[in-house]
């Protein structure tokens, strides 16, 4: 339970630690970010494909954030100097956690290798509206990814200098939403991929070492 309670808390933080969307709804945002991705990959060399995610990726997205949203207008953010004092002040709503509980039971635990659906989400921190320059999308398409936390993990093991032994699949399908709660403009991203053997995973021969 108090592993479950720190990934829901940092998945929360995520949603709430952006700035300013603007100009942009939420199925042309994905596309534009798809896009961004795509070009992120190719310029730092990463074999990873993004493609803009189904109907159902969409609506878990703009679930969390319609939660968040409505869980919002119920509390007081007048003493709130920035996005941690907005976030504690919805983990501390008994209403909000609950939904956002209910929320996280659908990404039950990802396998490694058998082709079950992991999810992870990310954020950019955004003070417009996405831009017409490639590269300043690229640089939000940057926080996305170096943001990117699993939600429904495998089981891990380590070993060595903390070598996990699985890694997100190459392929990763994605869906933005935005809101605002607390008075702060916000974009969430929702990754969907698979979980695979991570071929430099060496199982250490001694277990006490690892």
């Amino acid at each position: 339970m108090k592993l479950f309670k720190k990934v829901l808390a940092a998945a929360l933080a995520g949603v709430l630690a952006l700035s300013v969307l603007t100009g942009c709804n939420n199925s042309a945002a994905t596309v534009t970010m798809v896009d961004a991705l795509n070009d992120w990959a190719k310029i730092y060399g990463v074999d990873t494909t993004f493609e803009k995610g189904d109907e159902k990726l969409q609506a878990q997205v703009e679930a969390l954030v319609k939660i968040v949203d409505e869980a919002g207008k119920k509390i007081d953010f007048k003493d709130a100097k920035d996005f941690d004092d907005v976030r504690r002040k919805v983990m501390e709503n008994d209403a909000a956690w609950l939904k956002l509980k209910d929320w996280a039971k659908q990404f039950t635990k990802a396998n490694i290798g058998d082709g079950s659906p992991l999810y992870g989400y990310g954020f950019a921190d955004i003070s417009a509206a996405l831009s017409a320059s490639n590269s300043k999308n690229i640089y939000y398409a940057d926080q996305l990814i170096t943001s990117e936390t699993p939600i429904n993990p495998p089981d891990t093991e380590w070993v060595g200098q903390r070598v996990p032994n699985w890694i997100a699949g190459d392929k990763s399908y994605v869906a933005i939403a935005t809101g605002e709660v607390g008075g702060k403009k916000y974009m969430v991203v929702l990754f969907q991929t698979t979980a695979e053997k991570n071929p430099d995973y060496k199982p250490n021969q001694n277990p006490d070492k690892n």
